[in-house]
């Protein structure tokens, strides 16, 4: 079976009759973006329907969380996961909500947090959906206590800011757009960069600027997207000899943007500062400033469906156009379907019209989500051909869920070049008709008499075991691969020194590298001598994932240990990198 890549908006737009005279009402999220203090949960979310349903035509939706910047768990998370149903009728509110419970920690400087809202309609013949993703914004209440600090006017030089350290993106410094600037900020030692953080609203511009330089100082400014893509960079945006810098760029997504400051001038940094400032603003008028690099087109009609629980409801004879474009602007993207079948019913589904650049793969799944025995997958239907094709008689009543991926790597940028159609087609096999046969009858009129059929019992039929099937499958351990540089492991007795840097995260994109947001915290990590059994270091994984553990002395070579995850793994002298990926698994929630 043919891999194919996985990952996680509207429905597409149902098809089915409708009365005449009558418009269906729309369904959707009163708001994209929702905010609320840490301190101050549940959030509340208000659902809308534009008119209230006539009588005998409900409106039902249902909702579901899923994490972005924050994460989901209560303790140890930002907030608990939460589903649901509302159900709009002739005579209730126009206007519901549910809430999402916040968990308040007491992590200082913590940056403000996202979950994304997903909204979908279970009722596609009597309502219309419109806003269906939406973005909560959880604002961090706890700031560190202010302590008296040196200022140029004072005599004492100034060195190290209180937004320090902020030198990556992991550590970037909070800013709220709108706020007074943020001033005293040092670019000292040489070679300082201070990465900051700040929350964006699609479609919003926003102007990012330095200013109030000491004398000695040239900021260069950078704005990157919250995959870390550079999209923006000014040097000076003032008039010939002044050195401060400005940018204005348009958020194409709800999320997190971050903005780098470095010193271009070789004068020493120490005692001189700069301020930062981030406002949003209406649109600007056509300047030569730096332009955005291309923006991505939006996903198709049925994202998000990334995973089984998100599934789109597809139906039986129906033709839709959709691409690989990821609806949080992080990929690779895969979409799930989901078709009604019964017993002795054909499906088939394929992808047609494919663009130039796509190459498709199909996986049918059961009920449950997982394979049949054998599996069904299909790469191309034919030499040559980079469609898919699977059919499948179905044995059971129940949903019949189909994966499509793409074969070949996506680039984000060009994600909206990848569509392809998708088409399923169903099938009952004709019922056959009894013919009863004749023979000559006797007479002089030349006439037939029928001869009676003879009866032949019906067989009974023998049951048959779909347990193979029925049962769910077993809880899936997540797959840990280890990704250590090659040492060689030095002869016992010598006294070696390493340095260890392990990392371990979660690959929530499946590209088997760990990125800005992928790290787990808090994991434990022991250092053992391999010789003698010595405990030589112990400690947990900062924000990022990782920890280094530098110069270890010790008698041969070194075991690595992450008990959390049951993994081991001996390394010699000089320097390693552990990288200890965890498979993401599919969401723990189920849409009926």
């Amino acid at each position: 079976m043919a891999f194919a890549y996985l990952g996680s908006g509207s429905r597409p737009e149902p098809v089915g009759a409708i009365p005449a005279q009558q418009t269906n009402p729309t369904v959707g999220f009163v708001n994209s973006v929702y905010t609320v203090n840490e301190n101050q949960g549940p959030a509340v979310i208000t659902v809308s329907v534009s008119a209230a349903p006539a009588p005998g035509r409900d409106v039902v939706v249902t909702y579901l969380t899923v994490q972005g910047t924050a994460q989901e768990g209560s303790p140890g998370g930002d907030f608990v996961t939460t589903s649901g149903t509302l159900t709009f009728t002739s005579s209730t509110q126009t206007t519901q909500s549910f809430q999402v419970v916040i968990v308040n920690d007491n992590i200082i400087n913590e940056p403000d947090e996202t979950v994304n809202l997903i909204l979908q309609l279970q009722t596609p013949n009597t309502a219309v959906l419109g806003r269906s993703v939406a973005t909560l914004f959880i604002i961090d209440d706890d700031s560190a206590t202010a302590t008296p600090r040196p200022t140029a006017a004072t005599g004492t030089p100034i060195f190290v800011d209180l937004s320090e350290p902020n030198d990556s993106f992991n550590d970037a410094y909070q800013i709220q757009p709108g706020a007074a600037a943020t001033c005293q900020l040092t670019l000292w030692p040489p070679g300082d960069q201070d990465f900051f953080s700040f929350a964006v609203k699609n479609g919003t511009y926003y102007r990012i600027a330095t200013d109030q330089l000491s004398p000695g100082l040239d900021t260069v400014l950078t704005i990157f997207d919250q995959a870390g893509r550079a999209i923006a960079e000014n040097d000076d945006s003032g008039l010939p000899g002044e050195f401060q810098s400005e940018v204005i760029v348009q958020a194409g997504s709800n999320g997190f943007y971050f903005a780098r400051v470095v010193n271009k001038s070789p004068a020493d940094a120490a005692n001189k500062t700069y301020c930062l400032s981030v406002v949003a603003m209406e649109q600007p008028t056509a300047t030569p400033t730096p332009t955005l690099l291309p923006t991505r087109i939006g996903s198709d009609a049925c994202e998000p469906n990334g995973t089984i629980g998100l599934a789109c409801l597809f139906g039986e004879n129906q033709s839709q156009q959709f691409n690989f474009v990821p609806p949080f602007r992080e990929g690779p993207d895969q979409d799930f379907y989901r078709i009604w079948v019964k017993p002795g019913v054909t499906i088939t589904c394929e992808t047609t019209e494919l663009s130039s650049v796509t190459d498709t793969n199909m996986i049918f799944l059961d009920h449950n989500g997982g394979d049949f025995n054998p599996q069904l997958g299909n790469d191309d239907k034919a030499p040559g051909d980079r469609g898919s094709r699977l059919t499948y008689v179905s044995t059971y009543t129940g949903w019949l869920h189909v994966l499509v991926g793409p074969v070949n790597p996506v680039p984000l940028a060009q994600a909206d070049q990848f569509t392809y159609t998708m088409a399923c087609t169903s099938s009952v096999p004709p019922t056959a008709t009894a013919t009863l046969p004749v023979s000559p009858g006797g007479g002089g009129n030349g006439g037939f008499v029928p001869i009676a059929p003879t009866i032949t019992p019906f067989p009974t039929p023998t049951p048959i075991d779909l347990s193979a099937i029925l049962t769910p499958p077993p809880i899936v351990i997540p797959q840990v691969t280890i990704q250590p540089l090659p040492t060689a492991t030095p002869a016992a007795g010598q006294q070696n020194v390493a340095t260890i840097n392990v990392t371990v995260f979660y690959d929530s994109n499946f590209n088997f590298t760990p990125e800005v947001n992928e790290g787990i915290i808090d994991v434990a990590v022991a250092l053992y001598d391999n010789t003698n059994g010595r405990l030589l270091a112990f400690g947990y994984t900062n924000q990022a994932g990782a920890v280094r553990f530098e110069a270890i002395p010790s008698s041969g070579s070194i075991r690595v240990h992450v008990p959390l995850l049951n993994f081991s793994q001996s390394v010699g002298s000089g320097e390693s990198n552990i990288s200890v990926r965890v498979a993401p698994l599919p969401l723990p929630i189920g849409i009926p």
